[in-house]
């Protein structure tokens, strides 16, 4: 920016100075200025100026300078004026000073054009250093990469290890023929460089040269010319040996060198090689996969369609073309003035191209770029779509599969379940036909059993029935009698209660009468009278509350004697009672007897009482009993968290049986 505005300063300097004076910009208008100040010569006639003749330019030099004009006389005789040697002097000194502004302005502008031709210059510096290192990098990088696979090929096998004894071997020659090519063709042409500087630096100061120094400046012209010549035809047969190699590369490996990846239509054949026991899912899939190749076909049809109407610019060979979007690409996108050093490298790299074409292949090519990442996303996408179709078609025959194999699997677990259950079944019924039989005799004995202890069980019930009577009789006495000493008792405890009652009562009739004298002066005041009446008033209320409460208290206890006599025992006192056998003691005796044994059909195996105390859940419910927490909504929550300390076995409930108990 500053070197710009130091540009349009000069051009504005430069105008100005033209406008104020337009006729004093050359040599010659100071030379003609010269000669019209020489002076006069007396003796010969003076020449007048005349501003009507003469060229154009002449004329408006004289009006600016401030000749007057002479206007032509009729008469054929012209008077001459004199000069103004002072104006003269004045233009002259104001034209050399415009002079001296013009060449500061002119050394301005060369210094501001070179300063800035020397920074664009050492960006580009930076930007190709940079450029150099990166591309330094990438060979070396693709070098490690080459010598990495060839020594895991190598580890292969035996074909493995000849492919790489060959590489190995071919790049021993290529890096012989390098070192041969810098032997004899570069290192050479340094030397001579070498050698021409040091000869220039000896003959530098030599104006003018001797004889002898032209002969060998001669000869040594001569010898680069001829040196330049083979050169320059190695150098064209360097190049044309790497387009045919990179030809046979291109022709060798286009799949790997295309510019994009071709996308092959229609099912692969992975999925062809997919049993799929439901055809309907393969079509439906397929289906799937046929629009989305449509779809995607379509899209590049369209991408196509609308770059075929951007015509390449023509003057463009392909070295050109690679050139030019090499140099696009060494300038990063965020780097500032990118435009401004891109075009400036260009106009340095193509000097027979105009600004138009540069920018118009630019556009160009930034449309082409465009389509190119557009058409790569799109087969990206097309490729990972279908990538995606793969596996999703993949998982679901592969469900399909399965749910055919699982159904299978269970159409033949159901035929062998059911072969089972037949086999049970029969045993079953088998074992129901003998546990019928084990019933019906073990019934019988029952019976028989039943019918032994039945009269057993009638004459001891005589005998009980007897004995009960004999208790009943002699409760019956036993409570007439506390009856009649509970009533006796009871009309004592109302004798005295009543005496006391009389007793109190002369008593308070006492003690009122005595209050009454004592107070009958008190009482002529009115507070003092009502205060009175008021204690009275108080003591006989509490007086009828403590007989109330005495009434119920009596009525109490008499409703509690009364659910008394309800609920007491009426048994007679029989100490030959316990000294007799109870009646399972006496059934134990009479089985052991009759030599029926008093056993269960099955043995029990149950858990011992070790094992039932060591469940946590029976000590934590002894625990809940002891705090009065059981009945606690905590405590049923905790218990139903609580799970056995072994869970049980599967086969411990049968559906069987459950059926046959509802039956």
């Amino acid at each position: 920016m500053k070197e710009e505005k130091a540009d349009v300063m000069a051009e504005v300097a430069l105008t100005r100075s033209v406008e104020v004076l337009p006729s004093i910009n050359g040599s010659n208008s100071l030379s003609k200025l010269d000669k019209n100040k020489s002076p006069v010569h007396h003796g010969s006639p003076s020449k007048t100026l005349d501003p009507t003749k003469g060229s154009p330019k002449k004329r408006k030099m004289l009006r600016f300078t401030g000749v007057p004009r002479a206007r032509p006389d009729a008469s054929p005789t012209r008077t001459l004026k004199p000069l103004h040697n002072d104006r003269m002097n004045s233009l002259a000194a104001a034209k050399k000073q415009t002079n001296r502004i013009l060449e500061r302005a002119d050394h301005y502008k060369a210094v501001t054009h070179s300063k800035k031709e020397l920074a664009l210059l050492y960006q580009h510096k930076v930007i190709w250093e940079q450029e150099y290192m990166h591309l330094q990098y990438m060979e070396d990088r693709l070098q490690r990469e080459i010598y990495n696979h060839l020594t895991i090929y190598g580890q292969l096998g035996s074909d493995g290890q000849l492919l790489l004894a060959d590489n190995i071997n071919f790049i021993l020659e290529i890096e012989e023929e390098k070192a041969f090519f810098r032997e004899n063709v570069v290192d050479p042409l340094w030397y001579i460089r070498e050698d021409l500087k040091e000869w220039v630096r000896q003959h530098e100061g030599l104006r003018p040269l001797s004889d002898a120094a032209k002969v060998q400046h001669y000869q040594i012209k001569r010898e680069v010319k001829e040196l330049w010549t083979g050169y320059r035809e190695i150098a064209e047969d360097l190049v044309k040996e790497q387009k045919e190699l990179e030809q046979q590369v291109k022709e060798a490996l286009p799949p790997y060198i295309a510019e994009e990846k071709q996308i092959t239509k229609g099912v692969p054949p992975e999925f062809h090689e997919l049993y799929c026991p439901d055809p309907q899912l393969k079509e439906n899939l397929i289906a799937e996969l046929t629009r989305l190749d449509d779809n995607y076909s379509s899209r590049l049809r369209d991408l196509d369609r609308n770059c075929d109407r951007q015509a390449c610019p023509g003057g463009w060979n392909e070295h050109d073309c690679s050139v030019f979007e090499h140099i696009l690409e060494q300038y990063p996108a965020d780097l500032p003035d990118r435009r401004v050093l891109c075009f400036d490298r260009l106009k340095r790299t193509f000097p027979y191209k105009t600004l138009g074409q540069l920018m118009s292949y630019e556009t160009w090519y930034q449309n082409n770029r465009f389509h190119k990442d557009r058409r790569k996303k799109c087969l990206d996408d097309w490729t990972r779509e279908r990538w995606s179709w793969l596996l999703r078609a993949v998982t679901e025959v592969s469900q399909a599969q399965q749910s055919h194999a699982g159904q299978q699997m269970n159409r033949d677990e159901a035929l062998r379940q059911k072969f089972k259950c037949e086999v049970l079944r029969s045993r079953v019924e088998q074992w129901r036909k003998e546990k019928e039989n084990d019933r019906l005799q073990h019934s019988e004995m029952e019976a028989q059993r039943k019918l032994a202890l039945k009269v057993v069980q009638q004459r001891q019930a005589a005998k009980e029935e007897y004995r009960r009577e004999l208790a009943r009789q002699r409760l019956a006495a036993y409570y007439e009698e506390r009856l009649r000493f509970q009533k006796d008792s009871e009309e004592a405890l109302q004798r005295r209660m009543d005496d006391a009652r009389k007793i109190n009562k002369d008593r308070t009739k006492h003690d009122k009468e005595r209050q009454t004298e004592e107070y009958v002066f008190p009482l002529r005041f009115p507070k003092v009278r009502y205060r009175t009446e008021l204690f009275y008033a108080n003591q006989k209320e509490r007086r009828e509350r403590m007989l109330k409460l005495r009434e119920e208290e009596k009525s109490r206890q008499t409703r509690l004697d009364q659910l008394r006599k309800q609920v007491q025992v009426n048994l007679e006192h029989e100490p030959e009672r316990h000294q007799q056998d109870t009646v399972a003691s006496q059934a134990r005796k009479e089985a052991s007897s009759d030599g029926l044994a008093l056993k269960a059909l099955h043995e029990l195996r149950t858990v011992l009482d070790a094992e039932v105390n060591r469940d946590p859940r029976v000590r934590l419910e002894q625990q809940l009993r002891e705090a009065g927490l059981l009945n606690s909504e905590y405590a049923r929550h905790v218990l139903s968290q609580m799970h056995p300390p072994r869970e049980p076995r599967k086969d411990t409930i049968s559906s069987l049986f459950l059926q046959e108990s509802e039956n």
